[in-house]
């Protein structure tokens, strides 16, 4: 609540156009806070290491800076649908922009999920990488569908943080159940194991 509260108040902050014509430093923050309240809300208190945490936190950033440039290159995969009969009504339709978004949220969702193995959750496999990036997509597309579905006099300062909440909230209901289903496996190998031995 608090990540998102900041992420409201700070989401009019503008760089001068011979800075960066990008907002970068939007994205940038969204990595931060999020990287922020995921090392906070550890469970393990002891592998919060300052170092540790600082480092991982400014890769998240970095990696959230990123993503959008990444995903406007990555969503060449859709390249396809637009020499299509189906081009114009994409076109017409915004559903491009829509079609960067899911492909940035995918890609988001890969590097970070990525940078919490490494960092955090040994115990993670790619099929959890999968799932994550999965949730995700989905989370994106349901929050397109809801903006989509708002009067066009809602601001775009309002419906950037639906997104990024929803996509929040999609990462790391992922992570819980990626983790909460691991320690239900080993439960049931320990107990398996005590049984048969």
């Amino acid at each position: 609540m608090v990540a998102m509260l900041v992420f409201w108040l700070a989401k009019n902050i503008r760089f001068p156009i011979w800075i960066s014509n990008f907002n970068f430093f939007l994205y940038g923050l969204m990595g931060v806070l999020y990287a922020t309240a995921f090392v906070v809300s550890l469970r393990d208190r002891k592998a919060n290491h300052p170092t540790i945490a600082l480092f991982f936190i400014m890769l998240a950033a970095v990696w959230s800076a990123a993503t959008p440039i990444l995903g406007l290159w990555g969503s060449i995969v859709w390249t396809p649908i637009f020499w299509t009969p189906l081009a114009e009504i994409v076109r017409s339709s915004g559903f491009g922009l829509v079609l960067i978004l899911v492909t940035g949220s995918a890609i988001g969702a890969a590097g970070y999920w990525l940078l919490v193995h490494l960092f955090w959750l040994k115990s993670l496999r790619v099929a959890d990488c999968r799932r994550s990036v999965a949730l995700c997509v989905a989370a994106t597309l349901l929050a397109c569908a809801v903006t989509e579905l708002q009067p066009k006099s809602v601001p775009h300062a309002v419906t950037s943080p639906i997104l990024t909440a929803v996509w929040w909230l999609a990462f790391s209901i992922s992570l819980y159940w990626n983790e909460n289903g691991h320690a239900e496996k080993s439960a049931e190998a320990m107990v398996s194991a005590s049984l048969n031995g």
